[in-house]
């Protein structure tokens, strides 16, 4: 009998990779996605629209399954109990390696409160503690596409960082295993410090990188800006505690799969595209290759976060632009509410100086697939620094419902 798994957070880094492992392995597997036309994952994950702090929309994906891989990727846990108990089967957590068992779940912070639920729910589970993720110096690469310096705080803070691949194969291995009750910790095999980790990155993109530190008050205050302050106040803390003890190795990965965690350098060689400047031309060609493979996380990586959009048609007349890439996704679940995309043809991309043109036509119908109709559009990109920093939208077929 194929089993049933949910993911939450498969778009992401890690989710992405335990959803392809399940597939491999033969298992059914639902995913609950804020929107399933741009999740972008791939064909026979059932999709399920939902969110993951709305306890009514985990029950529902939820339903008839044997397992989930769960994420929890908010600060604080306020919620969370409700959402817990609507799981079932064997839940697989990515916790963090901070997480000790001679503290309190307040003390252990998200990570704790939330393996303190799975407990209490009464639901078979294995923990996995990750240490730092390697993903996480993705943040880097803004700096590092604008020129050859690089500002953080704490530069010989030691980390283990590790591979999201490992994460996902390991938390595979879990749901196929039923590894019920284990506690799992999860590194790079390496300890390096942040310098070392901007050293190696580059050398793989070529580039000689020079390190700038700069003060914890200046750090915290970006973080907070980027995170909240809750995250800050449990975060800085422990980077500077890496400078005098280093997050050691552990050799769980190479256990449970058989073959050595993955090094830092082989991560940045998979991502070296982030941290390496890209013509307009480059950015082009892999946003419309993107797009042509329904490969919406690489489309993704080519925005910038501070994108804006100017799309009168949809907000009847007003071409005040969409700010940021969250207001910009949220404009997309509202134009694609109670609608499918059944198919996409790109056309393009049509170059000029810092920017490029795409004609989009998008297939649609009705979630019960009836009504079917297509939208025609061409997008004017503007590139900046190796992101897309501003599209124009012009439709040649409108949309069903443009305004709000």
């Amino acid at each position: 009998m194929t089993r049933t798994i949910l993911v939450t957070g498969a778009t992401g880094n890690v989710g992405r990779h335990v959803v392809t492992g399940l597939l491999a392995a033969g298992v059914t597997v639902r995913a609950l996605v804020r929107n399933p036309a741009l999740a972008g994952l791939p064909v026979g994950v059932e999709l399920v629209a939902g969110d993951l702090t709305d306890p009514a929309s985990v029950a529902a994906a939820s339903t008839g399954t044997d397992g989930t891989f769960l994420l929890w990727p908010f600060y604080p846990p306020d919620g969370a109990e409700k959402v817990v108990e609507q799981l079932t089967g064997h839940v697989v957590y990515l916790s963090a390696s901070a997480v000790r068992d001679d503290q309190s779940a307040e003390q252990n912070g998200v990570w704790g409160t939330i393996e303190q639920l799975v407990r209490k729910a009464g639901l078979d589970w294995t923990f996995l503690r990750a240490g730092g993720f390697a993903a996480n110096t993705l943040e880097w690469s803004e700096q590092t596409l604008r020129g050859d310096e690089v500002h953080l705080p704490y530069t010989e803070a030691g980390r283990s960082l590790i591979h999201e691949r490992d994460i996902a194969e390991v938390a595979v291995r879990a749901l196929l295993d039923r590894r019920v009750g284990e506690t799992l910790t999860l590194t790079g095999p390496e300890t390096l410090t942040q310098r070392e980790q901007i050293r190696i990155i580059g050398e793989v993109i070529d580039r000689p990188l020079r390190v700038v530190e700069v003060s914890p008050e200046v750090a915290r205050a970006h973080l907070v800006a980027q995170l909240g302050e809750e995250f800050a106040a449990e975060a800085m803390p422990y980077w500077a505690s890496l400078v005098e003890n280093p997050e050691g190795v552990e050799t769980t990965v190479e256990n449970v799969l058989g073959r050595p965690a993955l090094t830092y350098r082989e991560w940045v060689e998979d991502h070296a595209d982030a941290f390496r400047p890209l013509t307009t031309t480059e950015v082009a060609e892999r946003y419309v290759e993107a797009f042509r493979g329904g490969a919406m996380e690489s489309a993704m990586t080519l925005l910038s976060p501070e994108m804006e959009r100017i799309a009168p048609i949809e907000f009847g007349g007003d071409p005040t632009p969409l700010k940021g890439l969250n207001a910009i996704f949220e404009n997309s679940v509202r134009l694609l509410d109670g609608h499918v995309i059944e198919k996409v043809d790109v056309q393009g991309p049509f170059l000029a100086g810092n920017q490029f043109a795409v004609r989009f036509i998008f297939g649609a119908g009705d979630l019960d697939l009836s009504d079917p109709g297509t939208t025609s559009k061409m997008s004017l990109y503007t590139v900046t620094n190796s992101r897309i920093v501003r599209e124009e939208v012009f439709y040649f077929t409108l949309p069903d419902h443009p305004a709000p």
